[in-house]
């Protein structure tokens, strides 16, 4: 089962992957299994109305912006579908910055291109690698 995020698709393995990281960097994997119960459950709310079950789409899109953030700590399979969308020098960029930037998108309210663009830009990366980062950002957290 996978969870459509735009172009991209955050799988159970995904998170799995992020779970075995964080055991064995953090040791608390307990928030990345709920996220994981919480976006897989066969369950909905029983109103019979869609097709998809699980949370709705804003509680999804924020638990996916809390698995990237994880993501950029960690690295792992999420972290590399966003590096998939870079050129190399994006990817560089990325990887250098990843901390920083989990830090930053830990204290944003609500996730938009401008700002986590604004800064990326702060952290010393030129315009035009800033916006394609945090259009890919975006994107993968849908």
């Amino acid at each position: 089962m996978t969870i459509s995020t735009g172009e991209s698709l955050i799988t159970a393995a995904d998170i799995d992957d992020l779970i075995t990281r964080v055991r064995q960097t953090a040791g608390d994997s307990g928030p990345l299994e709920s996220a994981k119960a919480t976006l897989f459950s066969g369950g909905g709310d029983g109103d019979g109305h869609g097709t998809s079950p699980g949370p709705d789409p804003e509680a999804a899109r924020l638990i996916r912006q809390r698995l990237l953030v994880t993501a950029l700590r960690h690295g792992g399979a999420l972290l590399a579908k966003l590096l998939s969308r870079l050129t190399p020098r994006e990817t560089a960029l990325v990887r250098r910055y990843a901390h920083r930037l989990a830090n930053f998108l830990d204290t944003l309210e609500v996730w938009a291109a401008q700002p986590v663009m604004l800064a990326l830009m702060r952290f010393g990366l030129p315009y035009g690698e800033a916006e394609t980062i945090a259009v890919a950002v975006l994107l993968l957290v849908g």
